[in-house]
């Protein structure tokens, strides 16, 4: 489900700080990441959260009660059609601050009075499917620190999830971590159904499936695969090709981050020489349904010889490629089918 938020006026832009107040300044990064990870204030102080959206998508801010994250976050998946005249907030005892959704390009302030208990106390986005991934901490001490900044080059990997409770949810889990065989700033996907991706954000590219999940990941070190990987795409070169050559690999593909429909699913977003792609995978029994959803400038999509029986396509097949233009290469399907055992 996709949510669409009509704003009456653009925001006001930040005011100045309360003299004496704590003033701390949250961004955003590519791939539904607050910049800033982790803040930490005195109790009982006066704080102001200055939050600028520099993403192209819609996101809010919200600090909740400790341990309740996820429970705020499948409120607001609960709020339904109503979601977006409340800012994707839910009316929950467990938010304890919240503050308006924030267009792109625009900032915002929330100004509150830190509580006077010790402890972490988490903050994050509700916009729909956000909240899986988009968080941070307000760490409430004696003794604050300096803001811990979110890595922009390589990502944190996430802490370890509940996957039963994801999956009970029918929803996906996406996470980031170093994954074998692929870049360091690898998205592991798990889809409900059992099967589960890597998607490389690193070079902006699928890399391979399995069936299975992944283990816990305490730390940085190669995450581990549980199961078996039974597709690789890693003999054809960069899959995608621009312009009217498909022999000729792009000279720049740039990473721009990803969305979360409403069960969590997440559809990628890169340039192409470029060309803006958007790139969608689902699997079902196996098969591997890559959507791609571009301005309608043709591309081409390589196939691996060895693959050439498993794979059909939307558009035109010519020798080791499928062609795309016109209305075709606006949204398109390429499915690789594996062979029957």
């Amino acid at each position: 489900m996709r949510f669409l938020l009509r704003l009456g006026g653009a925001l006001a832009l930040a005011q100045l700080p309360a003299a004496g107040a704590e003033v701390v300044r949250i961004g955003t990064l590519p791939g539904l990441r607050y910049d800033v990870s982790a803040f930490s204030v005195r109790p009982g102080t006066e704080v102001e959260v200055i939050f600028s959206n520099s993403d192209e998508m819609l996101h809010n801010f919200v600090i909740v009660k400790p341990g309740t994250r996820m429970e705020v976050v499948q409120a607001s998946i609960d709020l339904g059609a109503g979601a977006a005249e409340r800012d994707f907030v839910p009316p929950s005892p467990n938010v304890m601050w919240a503050m308006k959704v924030v267009p792109s390009g625009q900032s915002s302030t929330l100004k509150f009075t830190a509580p006077k208990a010790l402890g972490e106390y988490p903050y994050v986005c509700t916009f729909p499917g956000h909240g899986i991934i988009m968080f941070g901490a307000m760490i409430v001490t004696p003794n604050p620190q300096p803001p811990v900044m979110t890595p922009k080059e390589m990502p944190a990997a996430m802490p370890a999830m509940d996957h039963s409770a994801h999956m009970a949810m029918n929803r996906a889990i996406v996470q980031r971590f170093f994954m074998a065989q692929a870049g360091p700033a690898s998205i592991a996907v798990q889809l409900p159904g059992g099967y589960s991706y890597c998607w490389d954000a690193g070079a902006g590219r699928f890399r391979y499936a399995w069936k299975g999940t992944l283990g816990d990941h305490p730390d940085r070190t190669v995450a581990k695969i549980i199961g078996d990987v039974y597709y690789r795409e890693e003999n054809a070169g960069f899959p995608l090709r621009v312009g009217p050559d498909p022999t000729i690999e792009p000279k720049v593909v740039e990473f721009k981050g990803y969305t979360l429909d409403a069960q969590g699913v997440p559809e990628f977003e890169q340039t192409i020489d470029g060309v803006t792609v958007y790139e969608r995978v689902d699997i079902k029994d196996g098969r591997i349904m890559r959507r791609f959803r571009t301005n309608g400038t043709a591309l081409w999509f390589s196939v691996p010889a060895e693959n050439q029986e498993r794979f059909n396509a939307t558009g035109t097949k010519q020798g080791d490629f499928y062609k795309f233009t016109g209305n075709a290469a606006k949204e398109f399907t390429v499915i690789y089918t594996p062979l029957a055992k």
